[in-house]
């Protein structure tokens, strides 16, 4: 595929991957009520930006709220697009799971944008990727590895 090519299909992409805001919300709230230990939901944008954000009451999300959220949405973005490069080769990108001492984070992207999860430790991360997938696909958010 031409560079062309790639440039109309991404412009085409984001024509189909505008949804309105409480529909982004409502995805949130669907994955947050996946697993009792996801802790925030948010849809990040192609600048890195927060969308819309679901979370549950916790100190460690609190404490986050302030300048660390936006880095750690620029840093998801980032490295989403920095693996991209690498897609001609090896594949298409599919998510990324990190965990800390504290925390576990799941990547996800999508045509719609990228959905990060912050999570406890105590969360099956992989078996929690394969709902987040079946949410996605079942409310037509995105279909991650093949875009209509």
């Amino acid at each position: 595929m031409t560079f062309y090519e790639q440039n109309a299909m991404r412009n085409e992409m984001k024509m189909i991957s505008h949804l309105d805001k409480t529909s982004y919300l409502n995805l949130c709230k669907s994955i947050l009520r996946l697993d009792q230990n996801v802790l925030f939901v948010g849809i990040i944008n192609d600048h890195g930006r927060l969308v819309d954000f679901a979370k549950k009451q916790n100190k460690m999300i609190q404490n986050l709220e302030n300048i660390d959220l936006d880095m750690i949405c620029m840093q998801a973005r980032l490295y989403i697009s920095m693996q991209s490069d690498h897609d001609k080769n090896l594949g298409r990108f599919g998510h990324c799971i990190t965990e800390r001492e504290k925390i576990t984070t799941l990547t996800i992207p999508t045509i719609y944008g990228t959905v990060l999860v912050i999570s406890s430790n105590k969360t099956d991360s992989k078996e929690l990727v394969k709902k987040i997938f079946q949410v996605t696909d079942d409310s037509c958010f995105a279909q991650i590895l093949d875009p209509c």
